[in-house]
């Protein structure tokens, strides 16, 4: 899976290391939200490696879902 640096706005490749459950206050009400963590692999900036190396985000996993599908082969 690939996802763009939203410090260097390169796609780059990650993967999801965990999934949480979490609770989400909406409008009707509190909903269940399944979350992943992504892993964003080491990657270079210029000469440099970018700050948003070997970091870990949080998604929500539907919206992974859909991107898998979206960019199915």
């Amino acid at each position: 899976m690939k996802i763009i640096c939203k410090w260097c706005s390169v796609s780059k490749s990650c993967h999801i290391v965990s999934q949480e459950i979490t609770d989400h206050h909406g409008h009707y009400g509190i909903d269940s939200v399944m979350m992943a963590k992504i892993k964003i692999h080491k990657h270079f900036k210029g000469k440099n490696y970018c700050k948003g190396s070997d970091r870990t985000i949080v998604v929500p996993l539907d919206d992974v879902v859909k991107y898998n599908e979206k960019n199915k082969d």
